[in-house]
């Protein structure tokens, strides 16, 4: 099974939470893969130092991808998109990528991330900062069966297409441009 995390190598996005995760997921099923894909932003005060990413990729807890302009054909080899970020994020394009995709989510519950999972549907939400409740995430989600997996990917497409469609968003503006010149 192959977990992915999409991110600016950034602490605040949730990188020492996915490693340490990894770590754990690994010593019960030793077979899973955790990837890593993103840019060391080395203008940002957090970000993660290059030897940090290799102790971790020599330790045999992450692959790192590195920087890759065209995520489409990693997400799609992909079981599952990890985002543990606790970042001021907006709504997450990685996740609404992954939604589009029909790849299950598992992220943090915080404002723009928890619009994009019912949780137990279409992924699983955990607590920012937390461990304990982002193994529990990711080990819920390797209990699941084939079918079920792919049932959760299926529920995350539908929710994409029904609230972040281009369409439906472009309708919401409308209605407040409308409203505020009325």
């Amino acid at each position: 099974m192959k977990f992915l995390m999409i991110a600016r190598l950034l602490y605040d996005k949730g990188y020492e939470e996915y490693v340490k995760a990894a770590k754990s997921i690994k010593q019960h099923y030793p077979d899973t893969e955790f990837l890593l894909l993103g840019d060391i932003d080395k203008a940002y005060l957090y970000h993660v130092p290059k030897e940090v990413v290799d102790r971790d990729v020599e330790s045999g807890a992450i692959k790192y991808l590195g920087y890759i302009p065209d995520v489409y054909p990693i997400i799609k080899d992909v079981d599952c998109i990890v985002h543990p970020t606790f970042y001021n994020e907006g709504l997450s394009r990685v996740l609404m990528e992954a939604l589009a995709m029909s790849k299950p989510i598992v992220t943090t519950d915080i404002p723009g991330c928890r619009e994009t999972v019912d949780h137990g549907v279409n992924g699983y939400l955990c607590k920012p900062k937390d461990v304990d409740s982002l193994v529990e995430c990711i080990e819920k989600f390797c209990l699941l069966s084939d079918e079920d997996r792919l049932k959760m990917g299926s529920m995350g497409r539908k929710k994409a297409e029904k609230e972040f469609d281009i369409d439906n968003v472009v309708q919401v503006y409308e209605n407040i441009v409308a409203k505020y010149l009325e």
